[in-house]
């Protein structure tokens, strides 16, 4: 073989092994540091012995066999290498094999600094140009970043996957913590462990974890892990009233728990497949609020009255920073592939009641249920567009009046059709016969005189109801009402100084800019008010005092609601009734529905999303130090130091505590996943969900008639928001904990008078727009008021008479329901039939009995009829 077949061999071979990644290259290096590409393993007659080390790419050797033949430049690639000293000239010229590569290429330099070497390679067989510009591109990138992780070290953990700078580590010896503030005493700590201990059947575990707190901040914290027994978590099951479901053979269906009848429900003998992680943790969560106070407890500053709520009380205070729910892993993951991440699938509504409790569940599938039926607005709306509006003003005003009446008839048959599905999902959930308010659990921070209960008769605080409707009228009434007329004229007295600004503009041409000083001092002053009255109503409910939890938010979300209603709407109401421009209400609502909803989603999900990820990533720099800018093994600690230097040229010297920060970003990163999740926010309920697809149902049916594209943009926003709020619960807050609920509550009641001030609006908008004027030439003022008056009540009787002829339980549902209660009964009824021939039996089997015995069996047998419930008619 020739020396140009050798070299050509060389350089493909070199080619191959430098796209596996192999170290096969070798570099002739001197003194003065020049070097000159060289493979030594191949070609081994050019560097002898000297010494060689591993440097960075030079060039391309370029031989041919054939002296005489014309290289093409497409199939060529022209590298010159870095300029050489005299000394590796000298050992290059005194190698007889060098000389014969020069004879071979005789393109390449002579000067002792310009000595160049090229090489060119087969398409079919080696790397093309593109690709080895894309590597040189790579590695200038990984270079920089290098660099640039070497300068500022945080930057690393943003610059690569979460899984290289922090890995959680699954905490499966507990389901709920209770986590305190910094610098808690150990006494407090421990007090209140004495009192958690109380309940022997609960594993407490006080550890100190270290948690992300404000401002990423680490903060060493002591914690509680909390678990429990099997048979603790039954006996929480029975005293929560939970439904289970019962075998077969006895009737099916779901029925209270109860310990005394555990073996007739499914999987009981299974802890794994009868208790879900949603039903621990409510357990758990039942155990600690259900901690009362002794006569005479006090924590530091704080002190308990006698049967006061430990748990809460020390939340409210501060005591403790947060109790939290631990999410299972395993079905996380299932809801993120088959929730998230299934854009155009069906919602697993089980999967999500199940995983994140019955309340949450409710909130999705109404929000799924609100997108679907807006497919029908949208569609309408979308053909009003396009064969009313810019027509004939005669065909407009026709359309106008019948959108309206569209719009009234879509509501109410929404409305309707939710409350069946809400009737089919609380039957499948197990809520449709949800327990009386009188005989649920007082709320934990319920306040009243001990006293025992008509109804259970088990002790329980009391509170005169006449003092709670004292203080809703006489206190919260007014102050509301104040609080909504300081918000009306507030708002109402920018708009009008608006409408001035627009005036000085378009008549005296004053400066544009001035036009954006209203409503900047509109978006400053709703805030303000928006965060004093949540305050104020989260007060006013307090002190109403309410017993139950479902009682206590409904009353929550009406004081809002009426806040909301006037922030949100007022400006609408404003244009549409007080300046009477149509083309301007729907421009405003047009801004309002993809402005609002637009933002609402970067709010609620990326800035979040966004700040948990800083926070965490804060938190790695912070336990670990920086990311390693290298490739290195961990223990390869003095290879990385190197590579430090050499990514950014200098001289740098590292600090021993510099050096000892590398060694420890080099181990693994484990944080717990206590620690994690700990450190991410909490989920704060559905209340800011709901709200703002209250508005938005508000938007489509009370002012839809003027922008018929209001359903469809709806319905674009809400394809978005159903993903949008689940990837909220499984990739960014704490997960919360579960809640039993029969519906939506007060929201479904909201609704409905929405749609009501829905006919009131939409047969304004028809009189004072002008269509009745301009199909009705000849009609006089008081006639208008007259015919918009008889719209309104046909309106309403249409409405009235739609929601009475739809059943708000559907028919299967009510069937399901009377053949389950039957199978019980008649189950019931064999068991007492056998039950009391097994105890005939027994008393006809006595041969002889003293008297004594006889009255004391006979006692017993009382007793067992008694306690069957079994009731013998002569």
């Amino acid at each position: 073989m020739d020396l140009g077949e050798e070299n050509k061999m060389c350089s493909q071979v070199w080619l191959s092994e430098k796209q596996t990644g192999q170290k096969s290259m070798k570099f002739f290096q001197n003194s003065n540091h020049d070097h000159i590409l060289i493979e030594r393993d191949l070609y081994p007659p050019l560097l002898g012995n000297n010494e060689c080390s591993a440097k960075n790419i030079g060039e391309y050797f370029r031989s041919e066999s054939d002296e005489d033949r014309e290289f093409d430049e497409d199939d060529s690639v022209f590298m010159d290498c870095e300029p050489v000293s005299t000394d590796t000239v000298r050992f290059l010229g005194e190698n007889v094999q060098f000389s014969k590569l020069k004879e071979l290429c005789p393109e390449a330099g002579t000067e002792p600094n310009n000595i160049a070497r090229k090489r060119s390679w087969k398409k079919k067989k080696c790397l093309s140009l593109d690709s080895r510009r894309w590597d040189n591109a790579k590695e200038s990138i990984s270079k920089a970043s290098k660099m640039l992780r070497r300068r500022i070290p945080q930057s690393g953990h943003l610059m690569t996957a979460k899984k290289f700078w922090l890995q959680t580590i699954p905490s499966n010896d507990c389901d709920i913590v209770v986590a305190f503030p910094p610098d808690t005493p150990e006494s407090t700590v421990a007090w209140l462990q004495s009192k958690i201990q109380r309940l022997s059947e609960l594993t407490v575990i006080t550890r100190t974890l270290t948690f992300s707190r404000q401002r990423a901040q680490l903060a060493s914290c002591f914690a509680f892990q909390i678990t429990a027994t099997y048979p603790a978590f039954l006996r929480g099951l029975e005293e929560m009233h939970v439904p289970k479901h019962l075998k077969e053979e006895l009737g099916g269906g779901r029925k209270e728990f109860s310990l005394a009848e555990g073996g007739n429900f499914h999987h009981i003998e299974d802890a794994e497949k009868f208790l879900t992680s949603a039903d621990r943790q409510s357990v758990l969560l039942h155990f600690l609020n259900g901690l009362r106070a002794e006569k005479g407890d006090f924590v530091g500053d704080i002190k308990f009255r006698e049967g006061e709520a430990i748990v809460p009380k020390c939340l409210s205070c501060g005591i403790i920073s947060q109790v939290y729910p631990l999410h299972e892993n395993t079905g996380l993951e299932v809801l993120q592939k088959s929730w998230v991440q299934k854009v155009f699938g069906l919602q697993p509504l089980d999967k999500i009641s199940e995983y994140f409790g019955i309340k949450i569940a409710f909130y999705f599938a109404w929000l799924g249920h609100y997108t679907t039926a807006l497919t029908v607005p949208a569609i309408v709306g979308l053909a009003f567009w396009i064969f009313f509006c810019g027509r004939a003003e005669f065909l407009e005003d026709i359309g106008f009046v019948l959108f309206s009446f569209f719009n009234v008839i879509w509501a109410t048959l929404y409305l309707e059709s939710w409350k069946r599905r809400s009737a089919e999902l609380s039957y499948e959930w197990g809520t449709i016969d949800n327990r009386d308010e009188m005989l649920s659990e007082p709320r934990p921070l319920y306040q009243g005189e001990d006293r025992v209960s008509e109804v259970t008769g088990k002790p329980e605080p009391y509170y005169p109801a006449w003092k709670r409707n004292f203080f809703r009228y006489f206190v919260t009434a007014p102050v509301i009402l104040f609080s909504l007329l300081t918000v009306f004229f507030s708002v109402f007295l920018i708009l009008e100084f608006q409408q001035w600004i627009d005036f000085l503009i378009q008549e005296k041409n004053y400066f544009q800019f001035i036009r954006y000083i209203p409503k900047i001092l509109l978006a400053i002053i709703i805030p303000i008010f928006d965060g004093f009255y949540h305050k104020v109503a989260v007060w006013l409910n307090d002190m109403e005092n309410h017993r139950s939890e479902d009682t206590y938010e409904d009353h929550f979300v009406l004081k809002l609601l009426l806040f909301q209603f006037v922030n949100s709407f007022l400006a609408l109401f404003y244009t549409a009734f007080y300046l009477q421009d149509m083309d301007k209400l729907k421009e405003l609502l047009a801004a309002l529905l993809i402005t609002r909803q637009v933002v609402g989603n970067i709010k609620e999900s990326l800035i979040p999303y966004a700040k948990k990820q800083i926070k965490l990533a804060k938190m790695s720099f912070d336990l670990f130090g920086a990311l390693s800018p290298t490739t290195t093994e961990p223990n390869d600690v003095t290879e990385t130091l190197e590579e430090h230097k050499k990514t950014d040229g200098d001289k740098h010297e590292f600090t021993d505590s510099e050096k000892e920060s590398m060694r420890k970003s080099s181990g693994p990163r484990q944080v717990s996943q206590v620690e994690v999740e700990g450190s991410t926010p909490q989920y704060e309920g559905t209340f800011d969900d709901y709200l703002e697809m209250f508005i938005q149902f508000g938007y489509v049916t009370l002012f839809s008639s003027a922008y018929p594209l209001a359903g469809l943009c709806a319905l674009l926003n809400n394809l978005i928001e159903v993903r949008s709020d689940a990837f909220k619960l499984c990739f960014i807050h704490q997960r919360p904990f579960p809640q039993r609920v029969q519906n939506i509550g007060s929201w479904q009641t909201a609704m409905e008078v929405m749609g009501i001030i829905g006919v009131v609006v939409n047969c304004a908008l028809i009189g004072l727009s002008g269509p009745v004027h301009r199909i009705f030439p000849n009609i006089t003022g008081a006639q208008t008021v007259i015919l918009i008056i008889v719209l309104e009540h046909i309106m309403l009787l249409l409405k009235l008479l739609i929601s009475a002829a739809i059943p708000d339980i559907p028919h299967s549902v009510a069937q399901k329901l009377a053949k389950i209660e039957y199978k019980r009964r008649e189950v019931e009824r064999m068991m007492n039939k056998q039950r009391v021939m097994e105890i005939q039996g027994r008393m006809d089997s006595k041969d002889s009995i003293s008297p004594v015995s006889g009255d004391l069996e006979d006692k017993e047998t009382q007793y067992e009829i008694e306690s069957g419930d079994t009731r013998i008619i002569a």
